[in-house]
């Protein structure tokens, strides 16, 4: 088993079951399991999108599953024997799959969404992360995240559209700790919407 897999499987969640201070308030709490690669692990911040998330809703439930270097290629492959329990499924890669040029993303995005779906789960995409220098396969992605997302009626967080000059770190992809703190902002905006259409946010 790839190592990638056995992290994959192993990573737990960062939420706890105290009431959140925000004015959108959960019959019951949230539930979220996160799939990303190290934009959401948080390679290059203190702070992780899935550990800011925690912060700013303590009251959701989180378990994140996000690993450094994974593609969407690789987990659509094993997502099917992989556990999880959330009702809010955010799909946060891309940006490996398109830099590697790996081939079929349409096809592997909408067989992720759909095997969600049959689970009586919410998929939430984010799009692909904004880069200085994209290649041309990083702008194709993402408007293929935003196309599916209007075709299945999903929320999408916006974070290729999100991207400002400034939010990368040393090495021209992995964010600086105030723009890794929007993405997360940008994903809880995205839950919430998710879950006010499903009626489990007021």
């Amino acid at each position: 088993m790839a190592s990638w897999l056995l992290l994959l499987a192993g990573c737990g969640g960062g939420g706890d079951d105290r009431a959140a201070d925000s004015p959108a308030q959960a019959a019951a709490p949230l539930t979220v399991d996160l799939y990303a690669d190290s934009i959401g692990a948080g390679f290059a911040v203190n702070v992780s999108p899935g550990d800011r998330i925690a912060q700013m809703r303590p009251g959701w439930r989180i378990a994140d599953h996000s690993v450094n270097g994974l593609k969407l290629a690789e987990l659509v492959q094993v997502f099917p024997s992989i556990p999880r329990s959330a009702k809010y499924i955010p799909v946060a890669l891309g940006i490996n799959d398109a830099l590697e040029g790996a081939p079929a993303f349409e096809s592997n995005l909408r067989s992720l969404i759909e095997r969600i779906v049959q689970e009586r789960r919410t998929p939430i995409l984010t799009g692909l992360v904004g880069l200085p220098n994209p290649t041309p396969l990083v702008a194709q992605y993402n408007a293929v995240t935003h196309r599916l997302a209007k075709e299945y009626g999903l929320q999408h967080a916006g974070w290729n559209e999100d991207y400002r000059p400034g939010d990368v770190s040393a090495d021209g992809i992995h964010r600086t700790q105030e723009a890794s703190d929007r993405l997360a902002s940008l994903l809880v905006a995205a839950i919430e919407r998710a879950a006010r259409e499903n009626g489990d946010l007021l």
